[in-house]
């Protein structure tokens, strides 16, 4: 718990990162092996919700594949045109790691050097056979297209990714299992953190109300504690996180009258990508109480 504020209290004397090249440049150098700490380091100085996403991001991928480049962003190729379930991915590898396909939605698109592609390896038993492939961008017969602007996070690059006989490094284990569907909560926690970070130093460098303050440090105590693992007890615990942080939001926007209204105009604009994963959070937490219900 010391050490949790220790890092609040180093952060908050100095300035938060206005200009993103120079918080980017601070999440490449961040030493990342104990990624939730790490979120919480930078998220302490973040000034919005698009440096926030990209930062609880990048951490949450380095959690999922720790030999990734540190000094890199990186990027998660899951969904394509017809979706982003294992029946619906049409991206393929063959045994040397050679990639064809094209993935529709890829956040941080433009700035990643490092791609986890999720790519069908064959079926058994009539179901895919899913494996992860780490491929570079720089890669010649890879193809980033940047997307029209998504209304939301204008800092992060969304796009396409095309690839046509790309070579990749298929990584061990199963593609949905250990990354795709594990990379879920994973980044829920993770997202969650600098979320909460960034209302914990807003609201304390403008002294807003104590109490958002207190259940800031609260919800980030909390998810410390925490080791990601893809177990009921955990989902639970997840939900019940989520769901301080809307009554912490509403806290939050209350004192908005002593924010910049630059601030608050990106805030209302991006806080939208506080929903985009509840719907998997919600099944997830939906099966976790079904078990609990049949275990007692």
């Amino acid at each position: 718990m010391s050490a949790m504020f220790s890092i609040i209290d180093q952060q908050l004397k100095q300035s938060e990162y206005i200009n993103f090249n120079d918080f980017s440049q601070a999440v490449l150098k961040q030493d990342k092996s104990d990624s939730l700490k790490a979120v919480l380091t930078l998220g302490m100085r973040t000034s919005s919700i698009g440096q926030s996403f990209a930062l609880g991001y990048r951490c949450a991928l380095q959690l999922l594949l720790p030999e990734l480049d540190s000094a890199q962003w990186a990027a998660l190729c899951v969904s394509e045109a017809q979706g982003n379930h294992p029946r619906q991915i049409q991206t393929t590898v063959d045994d040397l790691g050679i990639v064809c396909g094209k993935k529709s939605f890829v956040s941080m698109a433009e700035q990643a050097k490092q791609l986890i592609i999720i790519a069908k390896a064959g079926e058994i038993d009539g179901r895919p056979l899913l494996k992860a492939v780490l491929v570079s961008q720089d890669n010649e017969n890879v193809c980033f297209k940047p997307m029209p602007d998504i209304g939301m996070l204008p800092e992060v690059s969304h796009g396409t990714i095309e690839l046509s006989h790309a070579q990749g490094m298929v990584l061990s284990g199963d593609g949905h299992v250990d990354f795709s569907k594990r990379f879920r909560y994973i980044e829920d926690l993770h997202v969650l953190m600098a979320f909460t970070s960034l209302i914990l130093s807003k609201s304390t460098r403008s002294q807003l109300e104590p109490r958002i303050i207190e259940k800031s440090i609260l919800l980030i105590s909390a998810i410390l504690s925490q080791k990601p693992q893809d177990s009921y007890w955990q989902h639970l615990h997840i939900s019940a996180l989520f769901g301080e942080f809307e009554i912490l939001v509403g806290l939050f926007e209350k004192g908005f009258q002593s924010l910049s209204n630059n601030f608050t105009e990106s805030w209302y604009r991006d806080k939208k990508v506080f929903l985009i994963a509840s719907k998997a959070r919600l099944a997830r937490t939906e099966k976790a109480r079904a078990w609990l219900a049949d275990s007692i």
